[in-house]
């Protein structure tokens, strides 16, 4: 061992320490956000891409029935191709209806947590003297002329 060494341990040799989980409660509450966001936009998708699926599933495989007549010139595969805009229409309807319901409430809290945060964290606004200038740049008397 080399002269003046020391052997005891260096900052670099120490395994670094867990952090105490501050905001556990954050962490669960963005993990629900997660999973209700990630519902959301699985029901939105399947409800009008599962719709349309069927309408190609449909068109292919059952032709005979596509081409039926449902009154005058109307068939049915105009019928269902007319009835994908509703469709489209209802799953954006869905879509609000589960975010106002289950995903907006859950990122409001978060939002409001993290400004509260935020705001505690943030420093205070330095005091202003009569010059407009930060009180510690003000002149502190000394010789007047």
């Amino acid at each position: 061992m080399p002269q003046g060494w020391d052997s005891a341990q260096q900052p670099w040799d120490a395994s670094p320490q867990p952090q105490p989980l501050a905001g556990t409660d954050d962490r669960d509450d963005l993990h629900r956000l997660g999973s209700a966001y990630r519902r959301l936009r699985r029901v939105a998708t399947f409800t009008a891409l599962g719709y349309f699926v069927i309408f190609l599933f449909l068109s292919g495989y059952a032709p005979s029935m596509m081409t039926s007549k449902i009154t005058g010139g109307l068939t049915t595969g105009l019928v269902l191709g007319l009835l994908q805009l509703p469709v489209a229409l209802a799953a954006i309807a869905l879509y609000e209806r589960i975010a106002r319901k289950h995903v907006d409430p859950l990122a409001t809290a978060i939002r409001e947590r993290a400004e509260q945060a935020a705001a505690a964290a943030a420093p205070r606004p330095e005091r202003q003297g009569r010059s407009g200038r930060p009180a510690w740049q003000q002149p502190t008397g000394g010789a007047r002329a």
